[in-house]
């Protein structure tokens, strides 16, 4: 489970997967939300035409990437992001949810962070 949510995650920075709309609306649930690293909340909507609006993979590093089981239709996904063209870090968590033989993800959260 956990080497999949991370490609999941992975997924999301990637100009091949992004580039498909399907894709995306079969990833992210109905009600997805996002809080930007900007302060922004974003909804499914913008975040779907945002990523199928790429021009190119996101170079982002994934670091300590845990997941935690809150149910067993419910996961938790805590990571640091390094986004190396912009040499900054993030503090992400997602929530993902077994939805119709499918793991979807509901929220998303960005906040910056400064490594030493």
């Amino acid at each position: 489970m956990n080497e999949m949510i991370l490609q999941y995650e992975k997924d999301l920075f990637c100009f091949e997967f992004c580039s498909n709309r399907e894709n995306l609306e079969n990833r992210l649930a109905k009600g997805f939300v996002e809080y930007g690293s900007s302060g922004a909340v974003y909804d499914r909507e913008s975040i779907i035409n945002a990523l199928v609006s790429l021009s190119k993979d996101r170079v982002i590093e994934i670091i300590d990437f845990v997941l935690s089981e809150l149910t067993k239709e419910v996961l938790l996904a805590h990571y640091i992001s390094y986004h190396k063209d912009e040499e900054r870090y993030a503090l992400r968590t997602s929530i993902w949810k077994f939805e119709n033989s499918e793991w979807k993800i509901y929220f998303h959260q960005g906040t910056p962070c400064y490594m030493t």
